[in-house]
């Protein structure tokens, strides 16, 4: 009786144990945080030499929101300069293919001066800058010597518009003071509860800016915006330890049946986060110059390359480079050169050559030689941009099988993969590296009669980082923190017919 006693008492201390529902199961690692940043912040109260007491005439608000600091007990008649503590992040890439993860890195702003009194008191007001959500340090400096320290947190805002329009309408979402921390710096998009996308800040200093288009019917449509660093929305946030992070909601009315466009089309490219992928330096000999009239395309696109200072009446070979084979069987995959041309200088060592872009892999850009017999003479870059190789059919009953024939893929863990919408409802994603560049995508039509929306969007295939789960989501903020190359998203279109 008395060891079924001590069972039960045990299974029950388990059960206690093990009833906090908390998001990714944090709680325990949140209490090893606390007692490792105490630890911490001691060490650092002892090196700092914390003298002065900071009072805040508020310890929460948002970016633009202005601070009043009482401070005393500082250094008497000593000048001193009021700093906020930031971060700066980045999306890290190794030997431009793998994709580790996100990283962030303290900045200090000095954000007022001024001069303690006769008594050590000094009071100042500031505007919060610019810059990352939740908390933030506000540090006292006196002598080069930080005297007085407090905290602030800043509140995540978002924004939508327009609020009404027809479908096809681009609707987009502004956040503001995004968290630098895991639990607040990604967040999701659901319209009429059906997963849409993802929003990030990492490398735009904790400013986003999200967008998709309407689609649906006629009427009012609900938006909400949720956190979740699992990599998709959190739901019982009011029963997460994790609870101070809030659901936005919005509404969005079509207003008309017909969509602003029935056209299929690419968007215009982006420009990478961060100025995207630095490829090394073409090797030129001397006095050898290589040009391109355009440094991208699209496949079967009509490219000059204009080359001077080779060798006079020689005949020159152009090989291009690339990646061939898949990263998911044991054959793997590899560098390969293929034969991309040839022709031959004038008497002055000059040459024009025209080609079509090749119909091979996008993301990175293709590294030409220009060579004569075996030896480069030059080099260059081009850089295939994706693009709609046809829909068939374009219209056709419900129940119709489509194809969406997408040229110009990418390869690497952060291009590779694309996250396809249906309706605004993610439906899964592409992959074209085994095919070198070229995907079919095969849908079955459904909704009300009328056009479809297909839009597909650039995702991270995968990385070192477990979370934030940033993995074969939709990306709804490609447009300004994308990593490694600048994707644009592609707008295609079904008709259902009556």
């Amino acid at each position: 009786m008395m060891n079924r006693l001590r069972l039960m008492t045990f299974l029950l201390f388990v059960a206690i144990i093990m009833a906090g529902c908390t998001e990714a199961g944090q709680e325990s690692e949140k209490s090893d945080d606390n007692k490792a940043n105490a630890a911490e912040n001691s060490e650092e109260a002892k090196e700092m030499n914390l003298i002065g007491n900071i009072s805040l005439s508020k310890s929460s608000g948002r970016i633009g929101d202005e601070v009043t600091l009482t401070v005393d007990s500082l250094k008497p008649d000593k000048p001193l300069k009021a700093v906020w503590v930031d971060m700066v992040g980045t999306f890290q890439i190794e030997d431009n293919y793998s994709f580790i993860g996100s990283a962030y890195e303290p900045v200090e702003k000095v954000v007022a001066e001024g001069k303690a009194d006769a008594d050590g008191k000094w009071e100042g007001t500031f505007s919060i800058p610019d810059g990352f959500g939740d908390d933030h340090d506000i540090l006292i400096y006196q002598d080069d010597e930080v005297v007085a320290k407090a905290n602030f947190f800043v509140e995540t805002v978002f924004t939508m518009s327009p609020a009404s329009g027809p479908p096809g309408t681009e609707v987009t979402i502004k956040g503001e003071g995004l968290s630098w921390k895991m639990f607040g710096s990604l967040w999701h998009v659901n319209w009429d509860n059906k997963y849409t996308g993802m929003i990030t800040a990492v490398t735009t200093n904790g400013k986003a800016e999200a967008v998709f288009r309407a689609a649906g019917k006629k009427g009012l449509h609900s938006i909400t915006v949720e956190s979740g660093a699992s990599g998709f929305p959190y739901l019982s946030r009011s029963s997460s330890a994790i609870n101070y992070i809030s659901t936005h909601y919005f509404t969005f009315e079509i207003t008309s049946d017909e969509p602003v466009t029935t056209e299929s089309y690419v968007e215009e490219a982006p420009d990478a986060a961060e100025g995207g992928i630095k490829m090394s330096e073409p090797k030129n000999k001397e006095g050898v110059k290589v040009t391109l009239d355009r440094s991208e395309g699209t496949v079967g696109e009509r490219v000059v390359l204009t080359a001077s200072g080779l060798p006079k009446n020689e005949k020159v070979t152009f090989d291009w480079h690339t990646m061939v084979g898949t990263r998911v069987t044991a054959e793997g995959y590899g560098p390969e050169i293929f034969d991309l041309g040839e022709a031959k200088t004038d008497d002055k060592g000059n040459l024009k050559y025209e080609f079509a872009v090749p119909d091979d892999l996008g993301g990175l850009p293709h590294l030409i030689d220009v060579k004569v017999g075996d030896e480069v003479y030059g080099q260059t870059y081009l850089r295939i941009l994706p693009s709609i190789a046809s829909i068939s059919p374009s219209s056709g009953p419900v129940g119709t099988e489509f194809v969406i024939t997408i040229k110009g893929s990418g390869w690497t863990e952060f291009d590779n993969a694309l996250a396809v919408l249906y309706n605004n409802s993610y439906v899964g994603y592409i992959c074209g590296f085994n095919t070198q560049g070229t995907v079919t995508l095969k849908l079955v039509a459904t909704g009300e009669p009328g056009y479809q929306f297909i839009d597909i969007y650039p995702s991270i295939y995968k990385g070192q980082q477990i979370q934030p789960d940033y993995y074969l989501r939709p990306m709804l903020t490609y447009r300004d923190d994308h990593p490694g190359t600048g994707i644009p998203a592609i707008r295609a279109m079904f008709k259902i017919t009556e």
